[in-house]
């Protein structure tokens, strides 16, 4: 038992030198307050209710002078549009926390806009009191006048009449929701995906442009029976990234403990240059060049492609920050198709890749993606 003033060495927890963040420990929080502002005034700029007032015009003659029984009184219906104004102004504290891939959320926001009628600026509209601690409630929504005119009067009447009060609290549960998935912390991957997407749009165009081949030569190029496979080859690009130390990563790639782990199959291998195979054999090769935390190079291949053909893998490690790990991933000469003729071989080889391999890593051993 340690002494009293005394801790166990072994239940001490310490800083590390290089400020690594390994398994994602340790609590990282994110400050959402910016992320809350812009997504309130994207939702909440343009809300419009619409209010009819009714006046009353008065007609008067020389002879309804000096009659008031004489006066000819009509009503006139005026329609009014209330519309919500940027800017949109937050004030509090909005942030998420993750700790073991766990997300919490928490905040505590008062939001306020102000709202204009026919082009002027006549009220504010306050949500006082958005917090985590009252998440799922009908959140409270204020109207206050600018002055005591009747235009900000009839403003106000429309707005707590109408549908905007119900409006505002779905946004607010939008916004509570997205919060709760941890949105803004997958700002980049939305980022990234977006330019994936045009990426890929323009691809398309691209190929619409070009000249289509004819039937007969689309005919050539897939008959297989007079053209060999090995003449067919291609090359697979991943990028990929870990929160943990890049010798983490190379030791889940190739110690056979941590393969049989996250593939839950029999393996064989070593961390180091030498022969390995995985997922029950499907999988085998050697590893031909090896660096510590810095670089691998392979020759590879699944056991149904046609005998003695391996591709080339290159696996580079790079850590900008410390415990933030980016891989990046080569693959030549694989082949398009199999030795059976099936033509799936470049998608069932980045599939592989990217869900029986790298993400099972992150589940299985915590090194999942930081906020």
């Amino acid at each position: 038992m340690a002494k009293l003033g005394e801790g166990d060495a072994r239940w001490i927890v310490s800083e590390r030198d290089d400020g690594a963040n390994v398994h994602g420990w340790h609590w990282v929080e994110k400050d959402c307050a910016e992320w809350s502002r812009l997504f309130f005034e994207r939702k909440f700029v343009g809300f419009e209710e619409t209010t009819t007032t009714t006046t009353t015009t008065t007609t008067t003659t020389k002879i309804m002078e000096k009659d008031s029984e004489g006066f000819d009184e009509k009503k006139a219906s005026l329609s009014r549009g209330v519309r919500l104004v940027s800017p949109v102004k937050v004030t509090g504290e909005a942030y998420l926390n993750q700790r073991k891939g766990k997300i919490i959320a928490g905040y505590e926001l008062e939001i306020s806009v102000e709202y204009e009628c026919e082009g002027e600026k006549v009220g504010t509209m306050v949500l006082p009191y958005v917090s985590d601690e009252n998440k799922g409630e009908r959140t409270e929504v204020k109207f206050n006048l600018k002055d005591e005119s009747e235009k900000a009067k009839e403003a106000k009447k429309a707005c707590e009449s109408g549908d905007l009060r119900k409006k505002v609290q779905e946004v607010v549960k939008e916004w509570e929701d997205e919060m709760a998935r941890g949105t803004p912390a997958m700002k980049r991957e939305a980022e990234e995906n977006s330019t994936k997407k045009k990426t890929e749009e323009e691809a398309k165009k691209d190929e619409t442009r070009r000249p289509k081949q004819s039937a007969a030569a689309a005919k050539i190029e897939h008959e297989y029976k007079s053209t060999p496979l090995s003449t067919k080859f291609h090359t697979i690009k991943l990028k990929e990234t870990f929160l943990c130390r890049a010798t983490d990563v190379c030791e889940a790639l190739l110690d056979p403990r941590r393969v049989m782990h996250f593939t839950r199959t029999k393996c064989t291998g070593q961390k180091g240059v030498g022969k390995f195979d995985m997922f029950d054999g499907s999988v085998c090769g050697e590893t031909i060049e090896f660096i510590d935390g810095e670089r691998i190079v392979q020759k590879w291949r699944f056991n149904s492609w046609e005998a003695g053909h391996y591709s080339t893998v290159t696996m580079v490690l790079k850590e900008p920050d410390a415990g933030n790990v980016v891989l990046e991933l080569v693959q030549t000469n694989v082949p398009e198709a199999d030795a059976h003729g099936n033509e799936n071989v470049m998608e069932v080889t980045e599939n592989g890749w990217k869900n029986l391999i790298f993400a099972r890593i992150r589940n299985a051993f915590g090194y999942g993606a930081n906020l």
